[in-house]
Protein backbone atom coordinates (compact mmCIF):
# COMPACT_ATOMS: atom_id res chain seq x y z
CA UNK A 1 0.00 0.00 0.00
CA UNK A 2 1.40 3.65 -1.06
CA UNK A 3 1.14 6.61 1.46
CA UNK A 4 -1.44 9.11 0.12
CA UNK A 5 0.29 11.19 -2.29
CA UNK A 6 0.16 15.03 -1.30
CA UNK A 7 -2.40 17.15 -2.40
CA UNK A 8 -1.87 18.87 -6.07
CA UNK A 9 -1.58 22.89 -5.47
CA UNK A 10 -3.97 24.50 -7.94
CA UNK A 11 -2.39 27.03 -10.52
CA UNK A 12 -4.43 30.07 -8.93
CA UNK A 13 -2.83 28.91 -5.07
CA UNK A 14 0.69 28.65 -6.73
CA UNK A 15 0.29 31.70 -7.93
CA UNK A 16 -0.78 33.22 -5.34
CA UNK A 17 1.96 31.93 -2.71
CA UNK A 18 4.21 33.46 -5.46
CA UNK A 19 2.55 36.88 -5.12
CA UNK A 20 2.83 36.16 -1.12
CA UNK A 21 6.32 35.35 -1.16
CA UNK A 22 7.29 38.42 -3.24
CA UNK A 23 5.49 40.73 -0.73
CA UNK A 24 8.88 42.66 0.81
CA UNK A 25 9.48 46.03 2.41
CA UNK A 26 6.13 46.40 4.03
CA UNK A 27 6.32 43.84 6.79
CA UNK A 28 5.69 46.19 9.42
CA UNK A 29 2.94 48.53 8.14
CA UNK A 30 1.00 44.42 7.70
CA UNK A 31 1.74 44.10 11.45
CA UNK A 32 0.67 47.50 12.49
CA UNK A 33 -2.19 46.72 10.53
CA UNK A 34 -2.79 43.61 11.68
CA UNK A 35 -2.30 44.58 15.37
CA UNK A 36 -4.99 47.38 15.19
CA UNK A 37 -7.38 44.72 14.68
CA UNK A 38 -6.62 43.38 18.54
CA UNK A 39 -7.01 46.89 19.93
CA UNK A 40 -10.86 48.08 20.98
CA UNK A 41 -12.39 50.91 19.27
CA UNK A 42 -12.33 52.86 22.09
CA UNK A 43 -8.12 52.32 22.64
CA UNK A 44 -6.34 55.99 21.92
CA UNK A 45 -4.02 53.75 19.65
CA UNK A 46 -6.61 52.11 17.55
CA UNK A 47 -7.25 53.71 13.84
CA UNK A 48 -10.09 53.07 11.95
CA UNK A 49 -8.47 54.75 8.65
CA UNK A 50 -5.16 53.53 7.00
CA UNK A 51 -3.82 56.26 4.36
CA UNK A 52 -1.30 55.01 1.80
CA UNK A 53 0.48 56.98 -0.56
CA UNK A 54 4.00 57.07 -2.40
CA UNK A 55 5.56 57.46 -5.55
CA UNK A 56 4.89 54.48 -8.32
CA UNK A 57 6.47 51.44 -7.70
CA UNK A 58 6.94 51.14 -4.46
CA UNK A 59 4.33 48.49 -3.71
CA UNK A 60 1.14 50.51 -2.48
CA UNK A 61 -1.13 48.61 -4.48
CA UNK A 62 0.53 45.59 -2.87
CA UNK A 63 -0.03 46.60 0.54
CA UNK A 64 -3.72 47.15 -0.04
CA UNK A 65 -4.20 43.98 -1.21
CA UNK A 66 -2.61 42.15 1.86
CA UNK A 67 -4.46 44.87 4.19
CA UNK A 68 -8.02 43.76 2.69
CA UNK A 69 -6.95 40.44 2.90
CA UNK A 70 -6.20 40.67 6.21
CA UNK A 71 -9.26 42.79 7.24
CA UNK A 72 -11.35 39.55 5.47
CA UNK A 73 -9.59 37.40 8.24
CA UNK A 74 -11.14 39.24 10.97
CA UNK A 75 -14.48 39.84 9.56
CA UNK A 76 -13.82 43.41 8.79
CA UNK A 77 -15.38 45.40 5.46
CA UNK A 78 -13.09 47.45 3.54
CA UNK A 79 -12.88 50.20 0.71
CA UNK A 80 -10.34 51.41 -1.11
CA UNK A 81 -10.00 54.42 -3.99
CA UNK A 82 -7.29 55.73 -5.85
CA UNK A 83 -6.62 59.04 -7.66
CA UNK A 84 -9.28 58.47 -10.07
CA UNK A 85 -11.98 59.32 -7.43
CA UNK A 86 -11.29 62.69 -7.85
CA UNK A 87 -14.22 64.12 -5.22
CA UNK A 88 -16.44 63.83 -2.41
CA UNK A 89 -19.35 61.87 -3.88
CA UNK A 90 -16.99 59.83 -6.33
CA UNK A 91 -15.57 58.24 -3.06
CA UNK A 92 -18.31 57.49 -1.41
CA UNK A 93 -19.98 55.81 -4.25
CA UNK A 94 -16.77 53.97 -5.01
CA UNK A 95 -16.98 53.08 -0.78
CA UNK A 96 -20.66 52.30 -1.29
CA UNK A 97 -20.57 49.82 -3.90
CA UNK A 98 -17.67 47.65 -2.38
CA UNK A 99 -19.87 47.60 0.90
CA UNK A 100 -22.56 46.41 -1.08
CA UNK A 101 -19.82 43.93 -3.15
CA UNK A 102 -19.32 42.84 0.57
CA UNK A 103 -22.69 42.24 1.78
CA UNK A 104 -23.08 45.22 3.62
CA UNK A 105 -24.79 47.93 1.72
CA UNK A 106 -25.39 50.97 2.26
Amino acid sequence: MHPPSPRRLSLQQIVEGQRRAAFVGRKAELGLYRANFALPPEDPRHRFVFHVRGNAGVGKTSLVREWREAAGEFGAVTASVDESADSVPDVLADFAAQFAEQGHPL
